[in-house]
C-alpha cells in the first residue's frame, strides 16, 4: 500500500486518484472530519448519503457513489457505511462493515486510482 499525504479533497481535484472513499455514518449526517469536508467540496455525495435510509442498521456495510466533474475531471466519491453514528467514546468502527465495504470497492473499481 503506498501512502498518500495531504488534503484528500484536493488530490482528487488535482488529479491524484479518480476515487475518493470514506467511512460514514448511518444517519445521514456529515458533519465533521473528512466527511465534513466531502460535503462542502461535493455536495452531490451528501445528497447521494441522504437518499438512503437515515437510521438503518441495514446500511452498514453497503455504500452509495456518485460520480462528479470538475474542470475536466470525473471523480467518483464512495459513502462506505462503516458506523451506525458517530456520538460517544471508543471505537465507533463496525470492522465487519469496513471489510464489507473495501470488498465492494475493490469489485466496482477495479485498476482505479
Amino acid at each position: 500500500m503506498k501512502v498518500v499525504r495531504g488534503d484528500l479533497v484536493k488530490l482528487a481535484l488535482d488529479g491524484r486518484f479518480e476515487v475518493i472513499i470514506h467511512g460514514c455514518n448511518c444517519q445521514c449526517a456529515m458533519g465533521a472530519g473528512i466527511a465534513k469536508a466531502i460535503k462542502q467540496a461535493f455536495p452531490e455525495a451528501y445528497d447521494a448519503d441522504k437518499a438512503t435510509a437515515k437510521g438503518s442498521r441495514a446500511k452498514l456495510g453497503s455504500l452509495s457513489t456518485v460520480t462528479v466533474e470538475r474542470g475536466d475531471r470525473k471523480i467518483t466519491i464512495v459513502n462506505g457505511y462503516t458506523q451506525f453514528h458517530w456520538r460517544g467514546s471508543g471505537v465507533l468502527v463496525d470492522y465487519a462493515a469496513l471489510r464489507s465495504v473495501m470488498r465492494q470497492v475493490k469489485a466496482m473499481f477495479p485498476g482505479s486510482r
